[in-house]
C-alpha cells in the first residue's frame, strides 16, 4: 500500500508507518510466552552449511581482531563499560541448536553457544523495564530486540558456532 510513499517528506505516511510499527508490537507482545521454549534439535539436523546471510559478499566481511575486541555496552545500565571475548567467555554459557528463521523467508538449523543473554544484562546492570536492547555490529549493521526477547531464557549472546569459536561470517575473525 505504502510502496510509493517517501516517508521523509511525508509526515501523514510517517505517522501511519509508525500506528502500523506500534500495533504490530502489541500483537507481537500478546503472542510472545516468555515461558515458551523454541524447538530444539538434535545434532545430525544441523543445515551444513550454515547460510551466510548480510548485505555483502563473504569476501567482504570486515576483519575484527579477536584480541582487541570490546563489546561496549552504554545506555540505562549501571556498570558501562567495554567487554573482551575472554571476560565474555568466562561467564556462564550455555549452547543450543534451534532453528533461525529469518525476516528475509529462509530458515536453516544451528548449533550456538554463548552468554544467557539475560545474565548479561543482569550483571551490567541493565534497566529491565527499558523496551528495547539495541546493538550495532563491526560492520555498522544495527538491531534491537523487545526486552522480554532479551530476557528469553535461549536468547543468548552468540560465542561460538558449532562447538567452535565464531568464525567471521557468523560475526567473528
Amino acid at each position: 500500500m505504502l510502496t510509493g510513499c517517501n516517508v521523509t517528506d511525508s509526515k501523514a505516511a510517517e505517522s501511519l508507518l509508525m500506528r502500523i510499527s506500534r500495533f504490530n508490537d502489541r500483537v507481537q507482545g500478546w503472542l510472545f510466552d516468555p515461558n515458551r521454549l523454541a524447538p530444539t534439535y538434535p545434532e545430525s539436523m544441523i543445515t551444513r552449511p550454515f547460510p551466510f546471510n548480510a548485505y555483502y559478499e563473504i569476501e567482504r566481511v570486515p576483519s575484527v581482531d579477536a584480541s582487541g575486541f570490546r563489546l561496549l555496552v552504554g545506555g540505562r545500565v549501571r556498570q558501562p563499560g567495554s567487554w573482551t571475548l575472554e571476560q565474555l567467555a568466562s561467564l556462564p554459557q550455555q549452547e543450543q541448536i534451534t532453528r533461525h528463521i529469518c525476516v528475509e523467508g529462509w530458515s536453516a538449523i544451528g548449533r550456538w553457544g554463548g552468554v544467557p543473554f539475560t545474565h548479561f544484562l543482569n550483571r551490567v546492570g541493565a534497566d529491565l523495564s527499558s523496551k528495547y536492547v539495541g546493538f550495532k555490529c563491526a560492520d555498522d549493521y544495527y538491531e534491537s530486540i523487545d526486552m522480554p526477547t532479551a530476557l528469553h531464557p535461549q536468547t543468548i549472546l552468540a560465542l561460538t558456532y558449532d562447538g567452535q569459536t565464531l568464525p567471521p561470517k557468523y560475526g567473528s575473525r
